[in-house]
């Protein structure tokens, strides 16, 4: 999988210095997001053979599991979904993208590939 796609100039009649500092910087993002991509790619591909041939899992125990992880937020669509977390000092609910309760302060785990 790439993702090699062209940006258009978001304004060609106007000269850069015109355009918010956010869009002219977008193919640059983009350029760095696609490097993230392909390296997370990369270290995927590592840690499933070494699993394979340390452990002797299998293909389909790995597509199992990225099931079941995918199914945790009930909807199938690939994809890892944040989740509201209650905080087990004060009960209350608190985004799984702060990573602490926004009540208490108390600091929840992290996953390791969180």
């Amino acid at each position: 999988m790439s993702f090699l796609f062209q940006v258009p100039n978001p304004v060609p009649s106007r000269q850069t210095s015109d355009v918010s500092p956010n869009v002219a910087n977008l193919p640059s993002q983009i350029k760095d997001l696609e490097h993230e991509v392909e390296r997370l790619r990369l270290l995927s591909q590592a840690m499933w053979e070494l699993l394979r041939e340390k452990l002797g899992v299998q293909d389909a125990d790995l597509e199992k599991k990225a099931q079941e992880i995918d199914l945790r937020d009930g909807i199938p669509d690939e994809k890892i979904s944040r989740v509201p977390l209650r905080c087990p000092r004060c009960g209350r609910i608190s985004s799984s993208k702060h990573w602490k309760c926004l009540y208490c302060g108390l600091e929840f785990e992290k996953p390791v590939m969180g």
